[in-house]
């Protein structure tokens, strides 16, 4: 890497731990927690492409799960975070060497089809827990993790969660085809379809990610399911805010630095 290649990626590997190791909310399910280091992620594989987005996303997280408390997560976390910025500035990188309408489509319709599979696989999961309580071998395990005392309780919970995933998981691809589009009305490239759909597949990967993770960490797979809404809303969040960032910085040097 050039020296300015180091430098840019050491500013943004500081700049991923501290919005992630400043501002965190605890998940208790599996652990884990919530942040904004996601956003420094974005912004470093779209504006640098996929080298400084991997460096930036595997060591900056990594980092913060080390110094702040959650070590266990440190290793799934180097390689979760590092693949999300690999996957952002590959598409990202795409774009800036050669644009054309087939590829965005190739990357808009392949994204919703693996988020919509993702979805119904979820979704369908948990209607076979349900139905399936008195008789599965989780239930006592899951009334002990949640504090529930009757199948009754228990089934009433996982029917709202199932019912707010569904909904979140729904409303987010159209979200961010709606942002992107009115963005993309303004003028700026940057906020194409295949963009908003890699970004969005980008953490659809850290959300599946963290789901394997947590399994090995609480030794079952429906607990880090409840993790999936906030790890949802968390790379959402960092997507809103890299676009706010990156629609503030298209007009400076570092922008058009950068795309070239």
């Amino acid at each position: 890497m050039k020296t300015k290649d180091v430098a840019i990626s050491g500013i943004m590997i500081a700049l991923v731990f501290v919005l992630t190791f400043a501002i965190k909310v605890p998940v208790p399910f599996t652990r884990g927690y919530v942040h904004l280091g996601d956003s420094m992620i974005f912004i470093s594989a779209i504006l640098f492409g996929r080298r400084v987005g991997t460096l930036a996303g595997g060591l900056g997280s990594a980092l913060a799960d080390l110094v702040g408390g959650y070590a266990y997560w440190a290793i799934p976390t180097l390689i979760i975070k590092s693949v999300m910025g690999a996957l952002v500035g590959w598409v990202s990188d795409s774009y800036r060497n050669k644009y054309s309408g087939k590829k965005e489509l190739t990357i808009f319709l392949s994204s919703i089809g693996i988020w919509l599979a993702f979805s119904l696989t979820l979704s369908l999961f948990l209607k076979n827990l349900i139905a399936n309580l008195t008789t599965s071998p989780l239930t006592n395990n899951l009334m002990n993790e949640l504090g529930y005392e009757s199948i009754e309780e228990l089934e009433n919970f996982l029917l709202n969660a199932r019912g707010l995933i569904n909904i979140i998981l729904l409303a987010i691809p159209i979200a961010l085809i709606l942002i992107s589009l009115f963005l993309r009305g303004k003028g700026s490239t940057l906020f194409r379809l295949g963009n908003s759909m890699g970004s969005m597949i980008a953490g659809l990967w850290m959300v599946i990610g963290y789901f394997f993770a947590g399994r090995i960490i609480v030794g079952n797979w429906v607990m880090p399911i409840f993790e999936v809404p906030w790890n949802v809303l968390q790379f959402t969040v960092g997507i809103l805010v890299a676009y706010i960032v990156l629609f503030g910085l298209q007009k400076t040097k570092l922008f058009e630095n950068s795309q070239k």
